[in-house]
């Protein structure tokens, strides 16, 4: 005799599944996407990693010739710019999970009559 799954508890495991799964293709984001942005004067292009942290750094040739600080300003320009490309980019990506999640919790809420 085959033991058949309630279709709630069927259709609550598959919520389950989707849920995980959010939150899986949220962190792998977080793992694979970067986010590039330059200076000002785009001499200096800075890329920097899903959690925040350099992981590229072009300088323009013949940049160094103007001095460290100048060098210096640039770069800290372009980390600056990069880093606020990345909060919008975050926020954005938080806002669309906060959303599909809500949404699957909300389908598992009226599973259970919960809602």
């Amino acid at each position: 005799m085959t033991a058949q799954i309630h279709p709630q508890v069927a259709e609550a495991l598959r919520q389950a599944q989707q849920f995980q799964s959010t939150l899986d293709d949220h962190l792998h984001r977080a793992d694979t996407d970067t986010v590039t942005a330059t200076d000002e004067t785009e001499s200096v292009e800075v890329t920097l990693d899903g959690h925040g942290w350099l992981a590229g750094l072009v300088i323009e040739p013949g940049l160094l010739r103007l001095g460290a600080e100048a060098v210096e300003e640039r770069i800290n320009d372009a980390m600056r710019n990069a880093k606020a490309a990345a909060a919008a980019s975050s926020d954005a990506d938080e806002e669309r999970l906060v959303a599909s999640l809500a949404e699957i919790t909300g389908s598992l809420n009226n599973i259970f009559g919960l809602s």
